[in-house]
């Protein structure tokens, strides 16, 4: 059994407002048989390892879009909206390979069970959808720009909350357990109901019939619409391009170049090796 010892508490950013939060971390006693070895990535870990492991699950993702297509005139369109997500969901676990790969994120136990887990890839990707930055009219572009150039440094409020999610009270908790914010996080309410799952439960819905607590009907696959389907189909295609563009070195047209520098030094700071005791 890990044997767990207090902690002061630890400096924590808030990514939305660069405001330091303190959370109280325990720290393993390396004499309870616990070593600092299960933080590190396996030494046979290599780049063309992971990269093998990017475009296969990219590749999957573009399968699953593509049979989409099969199942076009199919009614009701809830097996496409379940494939769409679960292309998705293959296309944020080529993300976490590129960030493993590129020394971003330590391959941890907690890493690798982020990897399996729905609901961090819906974390994902929120966060992927922000790197692209999706615009239908000049006017939306104008507008997305003057918030970014008022945020400056900092994130949206959905944007830092889905980072610190992802990595606090997803990856952190499964690393140690025995943790505790000095003061709650006030993340948001929207991002948090998809850390919960909502989204991942709508996916089932698209698939099973759901009875309720007193044995009623609650959903069937025909509560998806083809409105939702469309918009997945498009979310897919984004999330398709933007992973097939990081295995590439020179098209890299799929996203904004200065979000993802932003996302790219916030994940830094977050998987810092010097906060690697709730890895």
């Amino acid at each position: 059994m890990e044997r767990l010892t207090p902690a002061p508490p630890v400096a924590i950013p808030d990514l939305r407002g660069g405001v330091l939060r303190r959370a109280v971390i325990p720290t393993i006693d390396s004499k309870a048989g616990i070593s600092e070895a299960h933080l590190m990535p396996p030494e046979s870990q290599s780049r063309d390892k992971i990269n093998a492991s990017m475009q296969a699950t990219i590749g999957n993702a573009r399968r699953l879009y593509e049979e989409t297509y099969d199942l076009e005139f199919r009614t009701p369109a809830a097996t496409r909206y379940f494939l769409l997500v679960i292309a998705q969901e293959e296309t944020a676990k080529a993300f976490l390979l590129y960030l493993v790969r590129d020394g971003i994120v330590p391959l941890t136990s907690a890493v690798r069970k982020a990897i399996n887990d729905h609901t961090c890839k819906h974390l994902i990707g929120i966060i992927m959808d922000y790197m692209i930055m999706h615009w239908e009219e000049y006017e939306e572009l104008k507008s997305i720009m003057a918030r970014d150039a008022e945020l400056g440094d900092h994130f949206p409020d959905d944007i830092g909350s889905a980072l610190n999610i992802l990595r606090y009270e997803k990856i952190g908790r499964w690393a140690a357990k025995h943790w505790v914010w000095a003061e709650d996080p006030n993340y948001n309410r929207e991002v948090l109901k998809v850390a919960n799952g909502k989204r991942d439960r709508r996916k089932q819905d698209a698939l099973y019939v759901r009875i309720g607590a007193t044995g009623e009907l609650a959903s069937t696959p025909a509560t998806i619409t083809a409105v939702e389907v469309t918009a997945e189909l498009e979310r897919t295609s984004r999330y398709i391009n933007f992973t097939e563009a990081l295995t590439k070195t020179e098209d890299k047209n799929a996203f904004d170049k200065n979000r993802f520098v932003k996302v790219m030094g916030a994940l830094n700071l977050l998987f810092d090796k010097s906060n690697s005791r709730s890895l």
